[in-house]
């Protein structure tokens, strides 16, 4: 039987006004509403007038206070009576200081998702549409990517997809790790927020007209890390979550360092020492004004600056059992999942410091990677030497070691990883497609950011659809007229496409557009308006990526 919607009366100047963190898809609503019975919730969402039905702040999990804070989330509760889906819900606290976030409310009662369906889409006939599962970034230490709208991927498709957007907690509420959380085995929970989500779209999406056989996972930043996670899950065993999704994308993908319990214990005592805590029932009941407050970064033992990134996963010996590249290098992932992981050759240049001198390099560094050693660091400089202290068409003085301290990082954590997880995914017979992005926005490289960290979720989302916490005022050049406005339908066509044929970037790829190989080799696909080709990495960057993957226990990546 083929999922049914209901529909109600809603005037379309009701709804003026309740999208205030959303970007607005149009002005004027449909003069109807749909519906969606979950068994435990009825939710009525909102019907657009461009024909896409947009359900917002549904409960995925139980709120995760009280006694439920820090702990692996619960079924969502039954709702007794019709609930509004007409509004995001609330944003994950993340550590303070946050990155500027206007007009977003923020919760520990926070594990909400969002649905976007085309309004015919119950009436598909072979078994449900796709869908892509989106898995925001923000280091684990934010949800920097929340409320992003689904319309402009599903307009690119012609009403042929359904996405859907969650939070999930983060900083110590979602990475808090000692050893009485390992023996209650409460570790890693931001994570299993995901998989929680990925079931609820494995148990209800169908109500909605989407098919949970087709699921694509997509991320950004350590949203796609994350996507990278799942994949190297128990080990690469074969489980209920690993079943839920078919194929994977990994943009500007952050590899986080993975931690023992001990390596990680530092915020929990801090935290025990700020709150005047003695044990950690008292954090839990702790009111969460109370704990917020005292939620700030810290540095790593023996650091003199807080990590950009300073919580992340745990090894807990069940999801993660060890840290990813062993697991990789053993050959411990799934193997029947195609995936796309990409990054910029400039993802550094929005955190670096203005890095005058070696020392300033490797303090920056040490604090983001304190397991790197003196000779490592040493070795690093002498690599790095080759990078210039400035970039055409930059139009500010940068600090001589800038751009060293950005490309090391960049190459650290995010371009690095995604060629050398191609290479052994490759190598294991799993389709992967490696690209690198090359879109060039003026404003940015005046700036002197040249392509910054998860510039590309503009061309992926559509520019009015997706908001860049990297973007400068003005750098609007993927907005129609502009000019990058044409990589917008080549890069959504590759994406959807790799989306909705199981995998395969080419067969529904934009008319015109290069054939997308396989990565082998360090062969890659230069995504850049008026000029998208395949290439392969260069000596110099495969010398320092193969040097990078030799310290990765020192960085415990």
């Amino acid at each position: 039987m083929l999922p049914r919607l209901s529909y109600i009366v809603l005037l379309c100047t009701s709804f003026r006004g309740m999208m205030a963190a959303a970007k607005p898809v149009d002005s004027c609503l449909s003069t109807t509403a749909p519906r969606v019975n979950l068994d435990y919730a009825e939710y009525e969402g909102v019907a657009l007038s461009n024909g896409i039905n947009q359900f917002l702040g549904m409960r995925y999990a139980a709120p995760p206070t009280g006694s439920r804070r820090f702990r692996l989330p619960d079924p969502p509760p039954n709702e007794g009576q019709l609930v509004q889906a007409h509004k995001h819900g609330a944003v994950c606290y993340g550590v303070d200081p946050s990155f500027p976030t206007p007009d977003l409310e923020f919760s520990e009662d926070c594990l909400f998702i969002d649905v976007y369906a085309p309004r015919n889409a119950t009436l598909n006939k072979d078994g449900g549409l796709p869908v892509m599962l989106w898995i925001q970034g923000g280091g684990f230490v934010q949800n920097i990517n929340a409320n992003y709208n689904g319309s402009g991927l599903i307009e690119a498709t012609q009403g042929n997809m359904i996405v859907a957007t969650f939070n999930y907690r983060v900083g110590p509420y979602g990475f808090l790790a000692n050893h009485e959380l390992e023996e209650e085995r409460n570790l890693n929970v931001g994570l299993h927020d995901q998989m929680a989500a990925m079931n609820w779209i494995h148990e209800h999406i169908s109500k909605f007209g989407g098919d949970p056989r087709k699921v694509t996972l997509f991320g950004t930043s350590v949203g796609g890390g994350s996507v990278l996670l799942h994949l190297l899950a128990y080990g690469g065993k074969s489980t209920n979550s690993s079943k839920q999704w078919r194929a994977g994308i990994a943009e500007s993908m952050y590899l986080p360092s993975v931690y023992t319990v001990e390596e990680m214990q530092f915020h929990y005592e801090h935290l025990l020492t700020a709150t005047n805590c003695s044990d950690l029932e008292c954090l839990r009941q702790l009111p969460v004004e109370q704990f917020q407050a005292k939620n700030v970064a810290i540095p790593f033992p023996g650091q003199h600056e807080p990590a950009l990134f300073g919580y992340g996963p745990t090894i807990d010996g069940s999801f993660l059992p060890d840290r990813p590249s062993t697991l990789l290098q053993q050959g411990r992932f799934a193997k029947d999942k195609p995936m796309i992981l990409g990054s910029s050759n400039t993802e550094g240049t929005v955190f670096a410091p203005q890095a005058n001198t070696t020392e300033d390099v490797n303090q920056f560094l040490t604090a983001q990677l304190p397991g790197l050693t003196k000779t490592a660091l040493s070795r690093l400089n002498h690599l790095y030497s080759d990078i210039p202290a400035t970039f055409p068409n930059v139009n500010i003085t940068q600090a001589p070691l800038y751009y060293r301290a950005a490309e090391m990082l960049g190459d650290s954590s995010f371009l690095c990883p995604a060629f050398q997880f191609a290479a052994g995914l490759h190598h294991a017979g799993v389709p992967v497609y490696t690209y690198l992005d090359r879109i060039f926005d003026p404003v940015e490289v005046q700036a002197g950011y040249i392509v910054p960290h998860t510039f590309d979720t503009q061309a992926v989302w559509g520019p009015s659809f997706a908001i860049n916490y990297a973007a400068l005022p003005g750098a609007i050049s993927y907005k129609p007229g502009q000019s990058n406005a044409a990589i917008v339908p080549v890069v959504q066509a590759f994406w959807t496409s790799f989306a909705r044929s199981s995998g395969n970037p080419n067969i529904l790829r934009a008319n015109g557009t290069p054939f997308w190989k396989e990565s082998m080799g360090g062969s890659f696909l230069n995504i850049e308006t008026n000029n998208t080709r395949m290439e392969k990495i260069s000596n110099s960057l495969f010398e320092k990526c193969a040097y990078w993957a030799d310290l990765a226990a020192e960085t415990r990546q």
